[in-house]
């Protein structure tokens, strides 16, 4: 789908939600009114901005604050309706002078009243902390220029320097989006001037061709540039897409269909076996583009995988799938630690919980999950594990007479003989004792994190030898070239 054919998508889901809010204005109050009010000011809303379509905005805006907080927006249309012939009448007085004044440098020109919106007001309430008699800017007025496309800034600039010459301006409220439009397109000169009664008033300043690109949008700057609708870029950090009911999604730019699947729900993320835009099957791995409405296809028998991960770019996808793959883990580690004690208790053999953690780092397993994953994946031969249960030596527990476990001084590496055959194994100097090079030490296997390096003096070591004898191994300090690999 073309960028010009996507946003035409986006502006008719966009026009079909006002339309549905207009409706439900004259609905009661309810969970669903609620619902796409709270949806359309955190999806919808934003949009409408994005795309330059403000005049759709603000009723959008003010239809979802009346519906979910009515005392709030009654309130202030209240006030707003109360002093409406005063705020007329300061207007056409602030007006009228500067109409004069316009004509004299020979503008042809259009001069609007611009009411504050509810919910902008409501907004300026929230940031100034202060009621709506005290809003900075509660009088707008918008000034439309007649003029030709080469001289449109110039124009603008020019006028803003007639208003400035009679009105003190607020350096600190100008805008000026004429040298830097917004990615939207929108175009205009705004400024905050000191006028009669010493009340502040906001003046826009535009051309016919700017105003009308602040209320079509996007899609009528390009028109009037003459530019290719495919360059038309609403936001380059998200993408927009539907479900097949029509629910918006906004997303991260580079989104797959992996990415909208977990947007909708954990479960049809961990399902997903590819989608369906435009009556076409795709794969989780399809990118997605504004405006595509997007259906899921999922089997029961799919399970998430490590490379999903490289799929995916919004983060609710990335834990979602990792939480899933831990979650996976830990079931196989369940099915295989059951097996394993269902046989060795048929085959009469005793055995602790050091041993189980004994047998794993003997098979090269870090921990003894891995282990019982493995068993549960089919990669380990329960009988081969007996075979080597029973030929494994018990470890002894007096480790001051022996040492199994080399530690260099520089901490890069750890080898064990005599008791343990492996080629590589995890440790680390435990936290709670803190060991130096040179002091008296012993290794501790844990169940998650493979040995620890404790202190003789540890305040722990009387807890470990009294309860965890077996897990305990001889270890000293050796110089690196010494150590045994």
């Amino acid at each position: 789908m073309s960028a010009e054919n996507s946003n035409q998508v986006l502006y008719k889901i966009l026009t079909e939600r006002l339309e549905q809010l207009r409706l439900m204005d004259k609905e009661g109050d309810s969970d669903r009114r609620r619902h796409v009010a709270r949806e359309t000011k955190e999806l919808h809303a934003p949009l409408a901005h994005r795309l330059g379509l403000y005049a759709i905005k603000t009723e959008m805006e003010d239809l979802s604050l009346k519906f979910l907080d009515y005392k709030t927006y009654k309130y202030i249309a209240h006030a707003l309706n109360e002093k409406k012939t005063q705020r007329d009448a300061y207007i056409a007085s602030f007006i009228t002078p500067l109409e004069a004044k316009l004509k004299e440098a020979g503008f042809q020109f259009t001069i609007k009243g611009r009411p504050k919106s509810i919910h902008s007001i409501y907004n300026k309430m929230q940031a100034q902390h202060c009621d709506v008699d005290r809003i900075y800017d509660l009088f707008a007025i918008r000034i439309i220029l007649d003029s030709p496309l080469d001289s449109e800034k110039s124009d603008c600039w020019q006028v803003y320097s007639l208003i400035t010459d009679m009105y003190r301006p607020n350096p600190k409220r100008l805008r000026d989006w004429l040298s830097v439009p917004k990615e939207n397109g929108y175009e205009s000169l705004h400024t905050t001037v000191l006028g009669p009664e010493d009340k502040w008033v906001e003046v826009q300043i535009r051309t016919r061709r700017m105003d009308e690109v602040a209320e079509k949008g996007v899609a009528a700057h390009w028109a009037y540039k003459g530019v290719d609708g495919n360059r038309l870029n609403t936001d380059n950090q998200s993408v927009y897409v539907f479900t097949p009911t029509g629910d918006l999604k906004r997303l991260p730019a580079g989104a797959t269909v992996l990415d909208f699947a977990f947007s909708i729900h954990s479960d049809v993320g961990c399902r997903c076996m590819g989608g369906r835009i435009r009556n076409q099957n795709v794969s989780i791995r399809h990118k997605l583009q504004n405006g595509d409405q997007v259906e899921i296809i999922t089997s029961p028998n799919q399970k998430p995988s490590a490379d999903w991960l490289n799929v995916v770019v919004s983060h609710r996808a990335k834990n979602k799938i990792r939480q899933a793959l831990k979650e996976v883990e830990y079931r196989n580690a369940a099915e295989g630690r059951e097996l394993l004690e269902r046989r060795f208790k048929n085959w009469k053999l005793d055995y602790t919980e050091g041993d189980i953690s004994r047998l794993a780092l003997k098979l090269g397993y870090k921990v003894t999950n891995d282990l019982y994953q493995s068993i549960a994946m089919g990669k380990e031969d329960v009988l081969r594990l007996k075979d080597v249960f029973l030929t494994m030596d018990a470890p002894n527990p007096d480790f001051q007479r022996s040492e199994h476990v080399y530690i260099p001084q520089d901490h890069e590496a750890l080898a064990l003989e005599v008791d343990i055959n492996v080629k590589s194994v995890d440790y680390n100097l435990a936290k709670c004792c803190n060991p130096q090079p040179g002091d008296p030490i012993f290794g501790f296997i844990s169940i998650f994190k493979g040995i620890r390096i404790h202190r003789f003096d540890c305040p722990n070591a009387d807890n470990m030898r009294e309860n965890y004898p077996y897990r305990m191994l001889p270890a000293r300090w050796a110089k690196k070239n010494n150590s045994k690999l």
